[in-house]
């Protein structure tokens, strides 16, 4: 395991919302996530294609020209239509856990291309203050090598505290409050890798290492792929 991620510093710095926070994409960047969309919702119309299906129960190979039949093309555009209300409820995760630990309507509005009214209107309530004391925020749950964790506001002006679960079965909490929603989950980040099954600590943390989200979710509490707990 790379040591960086056992160090709360390291955690500071990766839940500090850098800015310029991307760059916009190259044409041939989006042109392969067009292909890569493409491509799943063509093997999910393979599967649920009547006309597809039907080959395959008789033992026969389906043929590439099927593909242009009216009716797979209509499966194909169910798929992209589960495609499209999936991409909104990650999107829906996706501005709530940015709006948590620091980014702004503006942010918001920005990476989803409308103005920040418009995201306000759309993400009522994503963009939580430390100092709103007056309406504390929902818990957030962070997830981490195999492990969870559970950061919580204080009323009262009580700061931010933290408790988490290892996947080695290591129980921990924050000893005293932290000034910043940050801050704690900073210290959490820090705990679960240091608490990470041996076949837990590989590159796979690394591409989830920002996956925090608010423990509440529209449907009820989920964990970070969106499954509900």
């Amino acid at each position: 395991m790379d040591s960086m991620r056992d160090d709360p510093t390291f955690w500071g710095d990766v839940m500090t919302l850098r800015e310029p926070a991307y760059r916009e994409p190259a044409d041939d960047e989006l042109h392969r996530l067009e292909d890569a969309v493409a491509h799943a919702a063509h093997a999910l119309a393979s599967a649920i294609s009547t006309r597809e299906s039907a080959y395959r129960a008789e033992g026969r190979q389906v043929p590439d020209a099927v593909a242009l039949a009216p009716d797979r093309t209509l499966a194909y555009l169910y798929a992209l239509h589960e495609i499209d209300g999936m991409v909104g409820r990650l999107a829906d995760r996706a501005a709530r856990a940015a709006g948590a630990i620091g980014a702004t309507y503006p942010h918001l509005g920005a990476a989803w291309g409308i103005t920040k009214q418009a995201a306000r209107l759309r993400w009522p309530g994503a963009v939580r203050k430390p100092t709103d004391l007056a309406n504390v925020g929902e818990p957030l749950d962070l997830r981490l090598a195999g492990g969870a964790a559970e950061i919580v506001q204080l009323p009262n002006e009580g700061g931010f505290v933290w408790s988490a679960t290892g996947a080695d079965g290591t129980h921990g909490q924050a000893e005293e409050p932290y000034g910043s929603r940050t801050e704690a989950a900073a210290h959490a980040g820090a705990f679960l890798a240091q608490h990470a099954e041996p076949d837990e600590a590989h590159d796979h943390d690394a591409a989830h290492a920002e996956c925090i989200e608010p423990h509440l979710t529209a449907d009820g509490y989920a964990d970070c792929d969106g499954k509900p707990l």
